[in-house]
């Protein structure tokens, strides 16, 4: 199956390309309102729920292990897909997070009354104590990789240090502040980054990079400026024909799908659904006292019940209206 490459990648999707020969694919979907096929990945309507690569398989697969010779261990892969999107290491941040949040009790069909938060956060705890000893082996197993990165992102390093790779990323105070008053077109363009402002210990698995106090998200390069340079970006390990770095790949060697990314919108949400809840809460009496109690409620009700995690300027983007019709009343 080819693998039709985007404009532009995440810098972290650069990164994996060159350690790992994963090749990042185009996101085609229709925009809402012109109905025009565009790629999701770095759409400013999308924003800011697409500021980081989204993935289909996040772990490693059999294919990879036996190109790199790292043994294979029969135990990761259950394992990994058992800690898939739970952000393992996060969950005692997050646990504490929502303890620390004012209760907001909500009045129940038979007159009892239960804080949300609390309820998540009892969840939250039975999930960690599951899944941390899984997590562990995952980390042991996965650092077996992290040569392979350090390798690509010298070379990438390089090349940003020469500026034959520009990389660019949005100012996110900036976004933050023309978001809130509905700019998002604005909101959403892109800056060019100095070379200088890259180290070779940055991390660049989280796609973002702070200057002079300002944070930079949603780090990106030209798939493009990876094609003019791979002389240099050449994947090791077995021997592979050049048309890995072309237009399109295609391999039959992995278990798994060797192009992992998705192919439309990685982390679609159904609006619907939670606009569906919120007018189950107003009509039932049991709407928070507070909109900003509300969109926790609704980021609570996602991660519950759809297994999403929504970021509260997503949150008053698609549904602000709405509560702001419910608690005008």
């Amino acid at each position: 199956m080819p693998v039709e490459l985007p404009e532009f990648c995440f810098l972290s999707e650069a990164i994996e390309w060159v350690a790992l020969g994963r090749v990042p694919q185009a996101q085609w979907m229709l925009d809402k309102d012109t109905y025009e096929q565009i790629d999701y990945r770095f759409y400013w309507q999308e924003m800011p729920d697409n500021f980081d690569a989204a993935y289909e398989y996040p772990w490693y697969d059999l294919a990879e292990f036996e190109d790199l010779g790292i043994p294979v261990n029969e135990e990761y892969f259950p394992a990994a897909e058992a800690c898939c999107g739970e952000n393992v290491r996060k969950l005692p941040e997050r646990i504490s997070e929502y303890e620390g949040r004012k209760p907001s009790f909500i009045v129940d069909d038979d007159g009892s009354s239960f804080d949300p938060m609390q309820n998540l956060v009892a969840e939250m705890r039975i999930k960690m104590k599951k899944l941390e000893p899984l997590q562990d082996l995952v980390d042991a197993v996965e650092a077996q990789f992290t040569r392979f990165y350090e390798i690509a992102w010298a070379k990438i390093f390089q090349l940003l240090a020469s500026q034959d790779i520009i990389a660019e990323a949005i100012n996110f105070r900036q976004w933050d502040k023309l978001a809130e008053i509905d700019e998002y077109e604005k909101a959403g363009v892109f800056a060019p980054l100095k070379s200088e402002n890259f180290k070779l210990g940055f991390d660049w698995s989280q796609n973002e990079l702070a200057v002079n106090g300002e944070e930079y998200v949603a780090i990106r390069v030209r798939t493009s400026d990876i094609l003019n340079n791979r002389g240099l970006l050449l994947n090791r390990g077995k021997k592979t024909e050049i048309e890995r770095f072309g237009m399109f790949f295609q391999t039959s060697e992995s278990s798994l799908p060797r192009m992992r990314r998705k192919r439309g919108r990685p982390f679609t949400v159904d609006w619907n659904l939670l606009a569906i809840y919120l007018d189950e809460l107003a009509q039932g009496n049991r709407i928070p006292l507070s909109k900003e109690n509300c969109i926790y409620e609704l980021i609570a009700y996602a991660e519950r019940e759809m297994g999403k995690t929504l970021s509260r300027t997503s949150v008053q983007r698609h549904l602000g209206k709405a509560m702001d019709n419910i608690y005008a009343q």
